[in-house]
């Protein structure tokens, strides 16, 4: 080749290079030039998709599982309100149940709703004797008043030792000498428990001008109970013997001249062992811790006594 035919030329990396005239004008042709898309990078497959997501999912997971488990063990718990933290708790005691003797201590029973009332009204205590034990008739009374929805009032000027003008019984403390248990006008009313009846009133006033129409009983264990202010009294006469639940009369309002209608119901006990009949040698007791121990029998009980027609034949005229 002709040098003057030739022509030289320094590529790139500093190498001169002699080129022939034609193909020095053709060296754009033959030699492929980059284009900027040349650099872009090359497409992923879709394998290479799939695995990369797999990859990426469960690197997530991890991270979730482990974020749940160290907040768990190194959050600090929540804050306390020091109204609710006893800084002087004591130490709660260890109970070690040991062999049980006959000295062992039996547990107070607890007071619980249903005896709520009967512990605010104990059993009183007669020469260290509760007073149901020496008189057997208190225990299991029917209610005085049939249908009651009160076992005892509440208002402290009905209870027994209430102040009454006129009245002076050293065991009545201010006067009132019994319970002034209230009810509609007309409410049948029963004796507490069996006895014999020694005392009955048909008198609007009463003897004594403020009793009014009343039935008194004698039980069996020398008890008395009264049912003063009675509207009807019952078909019986003294010596007649009632059944406890048995109906004797309707609660009233004889002899109440200001008050609502009422039963005054009262307890006496025997001042002396042996006394029978309608004595007065007697002591009035507060029949409340009975009375909160009875049963309430309903309000619909027979107002007649048919056994009463059997004791009092009436003989036919002759």
């Amino acid at each position: 080749m002709a040098l003057h035919e030739g022509r030289p030329f320094v590529t790139a990396f500093n190498v001169v290079e002699l080129w022939h005239r034609d193909c020095f004008d053709d060296r754009d042709v033959l030699v492929t030039r980059s284009t900027p898309l040349d650099f872009l990078p090359t497409p992923p497959t879709p394998r290479l998709i799939r695995v990369l997501g797999g990859a990426v999912a469960g690197s997530m997971l991890v991270a979730i599982v482990l974020g749940q488990w160290t907040w768990g063990e190194m959050a600090p718990p929540p804050a306390a309100s020091l109204a609710n933290v006893d800084l002087a708790a004591p130490a709660e005691p260890v109970v070690l149940r040991t062999i049980g003797t006959t000295h062992e201590r039996v547990p107070a029973r607890l007071v619980t709703v249903e005896n709520q009332i009967e512990a605010r009204y104990e059993v009183p205590l007669r020469d260290g004797m509760r007073l149901d034990e020496m008189f057997p008739t208190l225990r299991a009374w029917t209610h005085p008043v049939t249908g009651s929805s009160e076992l005892m009032p509440g208002q402290a000027s009905r209870h027994f030792g209430a102040h009454r003008e006129g009245i002076e019984r050293p065991e009545c403390g201010e006067g009132h000498c019994g319970v002034d248990l209230d009810g509609p006008r007309g409410r049948p009313l029963v004796a507490v428990a069996a006895g014999t009846v020694v005392r009955v009133e048909r008198s609007e006033l009463g003897l004594d001008g403020r009793s009014g129409r009343y039935i008194r009983i004698e039980h069996d264990d020398g008890t008395l109970t009264a049912y003063m202010h009675m509207d009807d009294v019952a078909a019986v006469r003294v010596g007649d013997r009632v059944t406890a639940g048995q109906y004797i009369g309707t609660l009233g309002a004889t002899a109440v001249f200001t008050a609502a209608p009422h039963v005054h119901f009262s307890l006496e006990v025997p001042a002396h062992p042996g006394l029978h009949g309608d004595n007065v040698d007697t002591h009035y007791v507060d029949p409340a811790p009975f009375l909160v121990r009875s049963t309430v029998a309903p309000s619909h009980v027979v107002a007649t006594s048919p056994d009463r027609e059997r004791r009092h034949p009436i003989k036919p005229a002759f």
